[in-house]
């Protein structure tokens, strides 16, 4: 009987890790067959990256364009709902140590798809009411053909000193459970690579 119980306590830990193995491993062939094929092959384009003076704030200004967006267009229709996530931060450059970063900025879109309007729709930052198209082209020039981003006051910026702006753009699936993104850690959940970008500008 005391051997009995000894077996079946040692099998089922055994038993359940096989299990969770199935469930993680039929969770990233399903996520396999709804993610585009050559979702690579799209990308986030820089427009414009310009800082002006604005009522005595630093005004980050840029447009995005989405090349190849037929992929998107495709997993939008599938059900796969997506974020846009602008990430904007201003160093002082300094030459004998690390940066200082003088103001650092996020923002945020909602993209998906209707299936009962038929129609793609934009959430974007700031604004109460989205932005809505039957094509995805014209929905993502007029929503991302101009961002502004607020970084600060300009009094903060110094004449003769040199500054940095780094501007992280990605496009990221919303509806991906967390415990997902911890265990498949190794797994890439853009639809569109993120992108990186650099302004060097004296002041």
């Amino acid at each position: 009987m005391t051997a009995k119980n000894l077996t079946a306590r040692n099998t089922f830990p055994a038993l359940t890790l096989s299990i969770n193995l199935l469930v993680i491993l039929c969770t990233i062939f399903i996520i396999s067959l709804f993610s585009p094929s050559c979702a690579n092959a799209a990308s986030l384009n820089l427009k414009n990256l310009v800082l002006d003076n604005q009522a005595g704030a630093i005004m980050a200004r840029f447009g995005l364009e989405l090349k190849d967006d037929t992929k998107t267009e495709a997993a939008l229709e599938n059900g796969i709902k997506l974020k846009l996530e602008c990430k904007a931060a201003l160093y002082l450059r300094r030459s004998m140590w690390p940066d200082s970063k003088i103001a650092s900025k996020v923002y945020t879109d909602k993209l998906y798809y209707s299936s009962l309007s038929k129609e793609f729709i934009l959430e974007k930052f700031g604004n109460s009411i989205a932005l809505r198209d039957k094509k995805i082209t014209m929905l993502l020039q007029n929503g991302w053909n101009s961002i502004v981003m607020d970084l600060g006051p300009w009094s903060s910026l110094k004449r003769g000193e040199q500054y940095i702006l780094k501007l992280d753009v990605h496009l990221d699936q919303t509806d991906i459970p967390q415990w997902l993104k911890k265990t498949l850690f190794f797994w890439s959940w853009d639809i569109v690579p993120s992108a990186t970008y650099k302004l060097d500008f004296t002041y």
